[in-house]
């Protein structure tokens, strides 16, 4: 096991994302935690939850330094609203997402380059959460609920246009782009000018993964 609790990962672009049981042993301790300002945030959670937070830090740390070369990473979750601990994940040079399923944590990664607005976003889900496709149909009540991939992509890109609940998912438009492997969306949301490039990639065997970069 590496020391980020890493259990497999993959790319895209210049995208890394990886994966890892919440319950994998890992080097990520309640102490980083507090070192980085975020002790008031685990003290929030409990049980599984703690576990999973602990565990997503541990990969982001590990892929942070693997790209940066940094050993030293403060990974922060500032709100910029109400200066809260519950914000996206921000560090130095890179851009950061993390998403979390039933029995499993994932980050994705990428080099942020100075003076661009680019953004990330990755989502995961349990293939076999068939109750999450009936909660679907209640938020596209037009009929046209997407099955499980077509839903992380639209996670995925609202997590990179970065106004979270702001954005209805049922308002974002998904065009087909490139029919390729992996085949790549044009993400369209209300209210934003560039459209996002999004895709659904072979993950963690029972999970359907997808990530968006804009």
């Amino acid at each position: 096991m590496s020391a980020g609790g890493i259990a497999g990962e993959t790319t895209w672009r210049d995208i890394t994302i990886a994966w890892a049981s919440p319950s994998q042993p890992h080097d990520f301790t309640e102490a980083d935690a507090a070192a980085m300002g975020q002790r008031e945030r685990l003290r929030e959670l409990s049980g599984s939850r703690a576990q999973a937070f602990l565990a997503g830090r541990a990969l982001m740390r590990a892929l942070v330094r693997r790209i940066t070369g940094t050993h030293d990473v403060v990974i922060s979750s500032r709100c910029a609203r109400c200066g809260a601990d519950h914000g996206r994940p921000r560090a130095d040079g890179v851009l950061l997402s993390v998403s979390h399923a039933e029995g499993l944590v994932v980050v994705a990664v990428a080099p942020a380059a100075v003076g661009t607005a680019a953004s990330l976003g990755v989502d995961v889900e349990q293939a076999s959460a068939a109750g999450r496709v009936d909660e679907l149909r209640t938020m596209f009540p037009d009929g046209a609920a997407p099955d499980l991939a077509g839903w992380t992509r639209i996670e995925a890109a609202v997590k990179a246009d970065g106004r979270g609940f702001e954005t209805e998912p049922s308002e974002v438009l998904l065009r087909l782009r490139e029919n390729t492997d992996p085949c790549v969306w044009s993400a369209a949301l209300p209210g934003r000018a560039a459209t996002i490039d999004v895709t659904t990639l072979v993950g963690p065997p029972g999970y359907v993964l997808s990530v968006a970069r804009g």
